[in-house]
């Protein structure tokens, strides 16, 4: 696992800089940006300008499609709910900015509580379709979350599905 050192409000374009080295030079498949508002919230605009920050995250969205696409990689990018009524489910909808970022993304996937359990919500799926929940449980002792509340383990396989702060990945955003 690698790690870019980009904090706060970064430019897109050296973003994508550090996205294809590390794709030559490292062999990279899979790059997660956490999180797309944080990352253009500092970005300048020229001054008189209507162009804000909705547009400026549509390009960025863009040039993050092309990346993938031309590069054969996976990007997943973090992108925040709107603010919505507390205990209400999340939909597609729910993103934060234009809907540029679930229509140019392959998978959606949307982490979800409703006050007495978690699970990721799978609303789109470009691949095959299949579209559902996965519960989520916190296993205290082992710092994990897994599929499977009684064992810390998932139901298919037995391996864990995540460790608090490092996640493992299933699926994408972008």
């Amino acid at each position: 696992m690698y790690s870019m050192k980009f904090h706060g409000g970064s430019d897109v374009d050296d973003v994508i800089d550090a996205m294809e080295y590390s794709a030559y030079v490292h062999d990279v498949v899979h790059i997660i940006l956490d999180n797309m508002q944080f990352m253009i919230s500092r970005q300048a605009t020229p001054k008189g300008s209507s162009y804000d920050k909705f547009d400026m995250q549509d390009v960025a969205i863009e040039k993050f499609r092309k990346f993938a696409t031309q590069h054969n990689v996976r990007v997943t990018l973090v992108v925040h709910p709107r603010k919505e009524e507390v205990g209400s489910k999340l939909g597609i909808s729910s993103f934060y900015g234009s809907a540029k970022a679930t229509q140019e993304a392959d998978t959606v996937l949307i982490f979800q509580s409703d006050g007495k359990r978690k699970f990721v919500d799978v609303r789109k799926n470009r691949y095959d379709g299949t579209l559902g929940h996965v519960p989520l449980y916190f296993q205290q002792k082992s710092g994990r979350y897994t599929r499977d509340a009684s064992r810390g383990r998932s139901a298919e396989d037995g391996r864990s599905v995540g460790r608090v702060g490092a996640e493992r990945c299933e699926g994408e955003v972008l």
